[in-house]
């Protein structure tokens, strides 16, 4: 099925209510979080940052109300 303007548009829209998170890493560093993803179980490297961001997050916040 072909790609519509309709289909644009909508894709569009949900882009815009998301933001986005970009960073590079060098080939060493990738190579030992795709290893440290794989054993983990991970299906995609994005779910493994995602699920790392948000547990050094919670970490960090979690420790800060103490204080």
């Amino acid at each position: 099925m072909p790609y519509n303007e309709k289909q644009k548009k909508w894709t569009m829209d949900y882009l815009e209510k998301l933001k986005e998170i970009r960073f590079r890493v060098n080939p060493e560093e990738y190579e030992d979080f795709k290893k440290a993803a794989q054993v983990a179980g991970y299906k995609s490297m994005r779910q493994f940052y995602i699920d790392a961001l948000k547990e050094k997050a919670n970490k960090i916040n979690n420790t800060s109300e103490v204080k």
